[in-house]
């Protein structure tokens, strides 16, 4: 072999060996970006087996985060450098089989930024679903869905507990999931003695269970 057909296979080597670590390291870098919510699929469940739109029996639980200021909420003008602020911080949980909520549950810390002395926990249980009446009289509950992109809402009652023990009950509350990746509790303002101020209660999703 000539020493220019030596140098030749030398430099194709070498190229090849630089698309394949350029062709790894891209991969890696895809496959990092998507891990994020992670879902599970049960064989038997609606999603594995039929193209549906919508699914009925699932489950859901991730992490509240949220940061409340202690202000009203019809305030028009905020100063960040002074406003008072509290810190949510906890977890949550549902379930919902063939549509009916079976449970419903978030436990979180609340306190001020600063560190101050009015530190406390609260804790949302026994939500029930807003119900409505069709031409017949008669009472139904809505039935809760998860679209394809993992979105819901639903709407009703909810007891509210402070330090383990219970506060308000029967508060009007709305939950939205969006996109299986976040959550906004809303608690009615007039129900709390505008103890959240009229604001929303976030958080992520964790996990997603159908």
């Amino acid at each position: 072999m000539s020493k220019q057909q030596l140098a030749l296979g030398v430099i194709t080597t070498m190229i090849i060996l630089v698309i394949t670590m350029t062709t790894i390291t891209t991969t890696t870098t895809t496959t990092t970006a998507l891990a994020q919510t992670t879902t599970i699929v049960s064989p038997g469940s609606v999603a594995a087996t039929t193209n549906t739109n919508t699914i009925t029996t699932f489950g859901m639980n991730g992490a509240i985060s949220s940061l409340v200021f202690g202000m009203p909420p019809n305030t028009k003008t905020v100063d960040m450098t002074t406003a008072q602020k509290f810190i949510l911080s906890g977890d949550w949980s549902m379930d919902v089989i063939q549509g009916k909520l079976t449970n419903f549950k978030a436990n979180f810390y609340t306190g001020p930024v600063n560190g101050g002395t009015s530190n406390h926990t609260h804790q949302l249980s026994n939500f029930r679903v807003s119900s409505s009446s069709n031409n017949d009289n008669k009472t139904t509950t809505s039935l809760i869905q998860i679209t394809p992109d993992k979105s819901l809402s639903f709407s009703g009652i909810v007891d509210v507990g402070t330090n383990g023990k219970k506060a308000w009950n029967d508060v009007n509350a709305t939950v939205v999931i969006s996109k299986g990746r976040t959550i906004a509790i809303s608690l009615a303002d007039e129900d709390t003695q505008s103890h959240f101020m009229g604001q929303k209660i976030y958080g992520i999703v964790k996990r997603v269970n159908i």
